[in-house]
């Protein structure tokens, strides 16, 4: 016999408790976790086909919360690297040229907002989940019903407006 709608959710209340202290403990940040919560209530809408047993329905919320997890991880991990990549170690920094570095830093990020202010809605959020959220081509094809080559004409497109908004800017 599958559980209700209701059912389910009671489970999620009963087992809230723990799912957060699970997913507390992986991200180390109580905000967070209680965020990632959040998103895993909102998954529930998803439960296909309905469990038949609260063993099945406690498994599918600690899956969620555990990938959940692991995306949040990947994410902060990969925002890290585009830091140090793109600020560099404090070695490269020139002291006597910071507020002009400052000034053109500013600048730039004001044509590349502009650049992608301009983007289609969904060649900026292929760039985004290529770029921020670190996935890759075939996981933003599957996430957003396209091809993969699709996903890289648009992510190629994407990265070719912003290189042409900053290179206009050093003219």
């Amino acid at each position: 016999m599958a559980f209700s709608e209701h059912d389910i959710y009671q489970i999620f209340l009963n087992t809230r408790p723990q799912i957060h202290n699970f997913v507390r403990q992986r991200i180390r940040c109580q905000d967070t976790a209680a965020d990632l919560i959040q998103d895993v209530y909102l998954r529930l809408l998803l439960l296909k086909p309905p469990p038949s047993s609260e063993i099945e329905v406690r498994a599918w919320l600690f899956t969620v919360a555990s990938n959940l997890s692991l995306d949040h991880l990947r994410t902060q991990k990969r925002r890290g690297e585009l830091l140090g990549q793109y600020l560099g170690g404090a070695s490269e920094i020139d002291e006597t040229a910071v507020p002009e570095r400052a000034a053109h830093a500013h600048d730039q990020l004001q044509h590349i907002q502009s650049a992608l202010a301009e983007l289609s809605e969904q060649c900026a959020e292929i760039l985004f989940l290529s770029r921020i959220e670190g996935l890759s081509h075939l996981e933003i094809a599957a996430q957003l019903q396209i091809s993969t080559s699709w996903v890289e004409k648009q992510l190629a497109k994407a990265l070719q407006h912003c290189r042409n908004a900053v290179a206009s800017d050093e003219f």
